[in-house]
């Protein structure tokens, strides 16, 4: 997914700041999964969710305004109560990798609890996982 730096983003030092890096990471996950046929928002209208349990973000160059970047996602595991991802970061203009992150996620209902991957939504991505990076 290609995107760029916006203003907004970006700190005193004229840096992204790393906070910005979080929404590029869903952007990333819900255009994934909506290019092989998954509709994030289907899934949140059947009242399930994929929480953020855990984020993990290596930073490793800076990027400024207008930077054109490329937000590589892969699913990494799928499993019953949870489902997880990785991201790369880069900025094709010179070939950096700007950062490295990775997601998982806990399957909630419409009350907040923690539940397990519906069939509907486990089968497809267990094939994905299998065959689509």
């Amino acid at each position: 997914m290609e995107l760029r730096v916006r203003f907004v983003e970006t700190d005193q030092m004229g840096v992204v700041h790393h906070s910005a890096y979080v929404p590029w990471f869903e952007a990333g996950r819900v255009e994934w999964l909506r290019r092989r046929g998954l509709s994030y928002r289907e899934m949140e209208d059947t009242g399930l969710s994929l929480a953020v349990a855990r984020l993990e973000v290596d930073y490793r160059a800076a990027c400024y305004f207008d930077d054109l970047l490329e937000v590589a996602t892969t699913l990494t595991e799928v499993r019953s109560r949870s489902v997880a991802f990785a991201y790369r970061v880069l900025r094709p203009a010179d070939r950096t990798l700007v950062a490295t992150a990775t997601t998982r996620h806990v399957p909630t209902d419409a009350s907040g609890r923690a539940v397990r991957v519906p069939e509907r939504w486990l089968t497809p991505l267990v094939v994905l996982l299998e065959r689509d990076p």
